[in-house]
């Protein structure tokens, strides 16, 4: 009798393991019976069987067979586990320092005495308006040296933080003029996070502001949704704020615009 039982299991990825429970019987009579697992067979030697079988030469099998299969990965599972956890990707930073060490830059960008050094490569890949100056070879790109005036120090350079890394830090106090330069540059990420964090912190201080800038800049959604806020929630206090008395000045038409979308609401009211 032997079982085949040797094998290492360091190398297996699945076994089918298997129950067998076989009973040799001649002649109604048992002789022999087992059971084994794991797939293994056991074996009658060949003598042992001659002298059991009946001179009719008739042998009679009746098995009865359990079969479960059953995967393997505990091992495997264990060894992946030893390994160590791949580091988390870092290009967001390296980029951050390559522009704020404000060095290897092949484009100086004057603002206001300050100058800023940035790659031709990044800007062109992230705004079309860049990609546009360089590629037309233009007097001030063929020197490397490109003057902006229309845009705040402060407000570009946030604006190339993003550009390198897609953060944001500065929205609370500069969301307005970083959607400006958003739209100058069509930048339509940075220009559509600064139009939700504006509209989401919509307020009697900021409504009649940002009901100007989304009329300069023709955006239909937050031009609906600033006059929405100021024909539900208009009070003497939105016309003493400094957005207010600008808009006044400088584009009076919105002042007939939100009269007449809050006599909307209160005609809506009334026939209710």
């Amino acid at each position: 009798m032997s079982e085949l039982n040797n094998v290492s299991e360091k190398n297996v990825t699945s076994v089918r393991s298997s129950q067998y429970d076989y009973t040799w019987e001649i002649n109604n009579y048992s002789v022999w019976s087992t059971m084994v697992g794991w797939g293994w067979s056991s074996l009658i030697e060949c003598e042992a069987l001659h002298q059991a079988v009946m001179p009719e030469d008739k042998l009679i099998i009746r098995c009865k067979i359990i079969a479960n299969t059953l995967i393997v990965t505990e091992t495997i599972q264990q060894n992946l586990k030893k390994l160590p956890e791949p580091l988390p990707s870092s290009l967001g930073q390296d980029l951050k320092t390559l522009i704020e060490d404000n060095k290897f830059g092949d484009v100086a960008i004057l603002i206001d005495g300050q100058q800023f050094l940035a790659h031709k490569c990044i800007l062109t890949a992230r705004s079309p308006v860049f990609a546009a100056m360089f590629e037309h070879q233009l007097q001030e790109t063929i020197q490397n040296c490109v003057t902006i005036s229309d845009v705040d120090p402060l407000v570009f350079k946030e604006l190339l933080r993003y550009v390198y890394t897609d953060e944001l830090t500065t929205l609370d106090t500069m969301a307005h003029a970083l959607y400006t330069a958003a739209d100058k540059y069509v930048i339509p990420t940075l220009k559509s996070r600064c139009q939700y964090h504006i509209l989401d912190r919509l307020s009697d201080e900021t409504v009649a502001e940002t009901l100007v800038l989304a009329e300069m800049h023709s955006d239909q959604e937050m031009k609906k949704r600033a006059l929405k806020f100021l024909s539900e929630t208009m009070t003497t206090e939105v016309t003493e704020t400094e957005g207010w008395m600008n808009m006044v000045q400088t584009h009076p038409y919105l002042v007939d615009e939100t009269v007449k979308a809050l006599l909307e609401v209160r005609k809506t009211v009334g026939k209710e």
